[in-house]
């Protein structure tokens, strides 16, 4: 069976991952419908993907997903802190959090 709805999830994936590299909010909002829709044509197939070149291109695919959560959960992160900031210089928030010795959020 072609490998061709993985290839195609994988190069969505880097278009992803190029669009939050760049704070580009109107590709993040493309891609991540494109990636979807690369999603559901795969979980139409059934497991029918079961040749090495596939099982490579899942491992790349799973690889990018990582890669993408962790500039999600970065750009999260920046943006509740900026939040916090503003809040803080406006009088309208408590101070920022700030880590603990047990590796927590201490307020």
């Amino acid at each position: 069976m072609s490998t061709a709805p993985l290839e195609a999830l994988v190069r969505e994936q880097r278009l992803l991952i190029a669009a939050l590299d760049a704070d580009d909010v109107d590709a993040i909002g493309r891609y991540t419908a494109t990636v979807e829709e690369a999603l559901v044509r795969i979980r139409s197939l059934d497991g029918a993907l079961t040749s090495a070149e596939a099982k490579r291109l899942a491992a790349e695919a799973m690889s990018l997903t990582d890669a993408a959560r962790v500039r999600v959960n970065v750009l999260a992160d920046m943006t509740a802190r900026r939040l916090t900031r503003l809040a803080v210089a406006t009088g309208k928030g408590k101070t920022a959090p700030t880590y603990g010795r047990t590796g927590r959020i201490a307020r």
